[in-house]
């Protein structure tokens, strides 16, 4: 059997305090591929991601990165979100407007000399085709070559695990199969675990991989394609 390369297990309760109570309770493994995260909104999609990237403390859980214990809430452990390892792609992309698309993709590298900053955004925008961009600011580029830019900048600190929180909103049919080619090109030769959460039917398809269904906090069914 495949050892996991994610581990999960996550009890997250919103604050009795809240006006709305909300509850997840997820037990899950990922091995390197996609896995589509897929149900309603409200269903708790992006609550397991910002769980996992250590945004949010579950109250009780576990959360394991290969060999790496991220989250134990019985030992005490909590590695902060910067140390993860994690890369994250949320539906506003945040890129820094200010920054050239070369310098955003280089933001997670400034420990690195700048012979390795320079190899590895050449080598992550050749990956995602958008090497003629690299002097162009956020404003000056369209949805679909922010998309490709924000994903270029989670991956070139090459991440344990890709937590992606519908990227390709508002993007059009031909757009999205054409970045999800390329993502999935990528990971073919890195090989690591991407958590792709989405309510489109269409972007699911495009992916492919295992789907997990989830509904009011919980997994209500799983899909291995």
């Amino acid at each position: 059997m495949t050892k996991p390369a994610l581990g999960a297990q996550i009890h997250f309760a919103r604050s009795p305090r809240s006006e709305s109570k909300f509850v997840l309770d997820v037990t899950l493994e990922f091995v390197p591929g996609v896995t589509v995260i897929f149900g309603p909104s409200g269903a708790g999609k992006s609550t397991l991601l910002d769980c996992i990237a250590g945004l949010l403390k579950p109250q009780q859980g576990k959360i394991v990165a290969g060999d790496d214990t991220l989250l134990d809430t019985d030992a005490r452990i909590d590695v902060r979100p910067e140390q993860r390892h994690i890369g994250y792609v949320f539906q506003s992309l945040a890129l820094f407007p200010h920054m050239t698309a070369q310098d955003n993709v280089k933001y997670g590298l400034a420990r690195l000399s700048s012979e390795e900053q320079n190899r590895r955004a050449d080598e992550i925008l050749s990956a995602f085709h958008i090497e003629s961009l690299r002097s162009r600011k956020p404003r000056e580029l369209s949805g679909g070559e922010q998309q490709r830019v924000a994903l270029a900048r989670a991956l070139v600190t090459h991440p344990c695990v890709l937590l992606l929180d519908e990227p390709m909103t508002g993007l059009d049919s031909e757009l999205k199969k054409s970045i999800a080619h390329d993502l999935l090109a990528w990971n073919d030769r890195h090989g690591i675990p991407i958590l792709y959460v989405t309510h489109s039917h269409e972007e699911a398809a495009a992916l492919g991989g295992r789907v997990v269904f989830l509904k009011n906090g919980r997994i209500v069914d799983q899909l291995a394609r």
